[in-house]
C-alpha cells in the first residue's frame, strides 16, 4: 500500500510538473528588396534639381538608372556623401533626406542596385 501511494504521488508530481514552454519567437520585418524604381522616387525629389544634363552639378547626371549605375559602378562615394555631416560634402547638401530615406537609398547600394 505504501508502494502504491509513493508511486501515485511520484506521478502527480511528475505529470502537474510538466508544462509546454512556449518559445518567444521574434519577428522580423519583412527586408524589402529595393529596386532603382523603388527609389527613383527619391532620387527625382532630392537629387535631380541639381544632378541633370543643365544643372549646376551637370557633371554628374542622375537622370536615368544607367547615369546612376555608371557612376556606383565608378569612383563610388555615395553611401560617404549621404551619411556625411559636413555640409559641404553630403548630398543633397541641405540634408533634407530622413532617415528611412537613407537608409532605403544604402539599402539598395549594398545589395546591388537593382534596376
Amino acid at each position: 500500500m505504501r508502494l502504491f501511494l509513493f508511486f501515485t504521488i511520484f506521478i502527480s508530481i511528475i505529470f502537474s510538473s510538466c508544462k509546454k514552454e512556449e518559445i518567444p519567437t521574434s519577428i522580423e520585418p519583412l527586408q524589402v528588396q529595393e529596386t532603382y524604381q523603388s527609389i527613383r522616387k527619391i532620387i527625382e525629389i532630392n537629387c535631380i534639381n541639381c544632378h541633370f544634363v543643365s544643372g549646376s552639378a551637370s557633371f554628374l547626371d542622375l537622370t536615368s538608372y544607367i547615369n546612376v549605375k555608371t557612376y556606383l559602378d565608378g569612383n563610388n562615394t555615395f553611401i560617404d556623401r549621404l551619411s556625411s555631416e559636413d555640409e559641404f560634402y553630403r548630398m543633397p547638401p541641405n540634408g533634407n533626406l530622413s532617415e528611412e530615406e537613407k537608409n532605403r537609398l544604402i539599402n539598395w547600394v549594398n545589395t546591388g542596385y537593382l534596376e
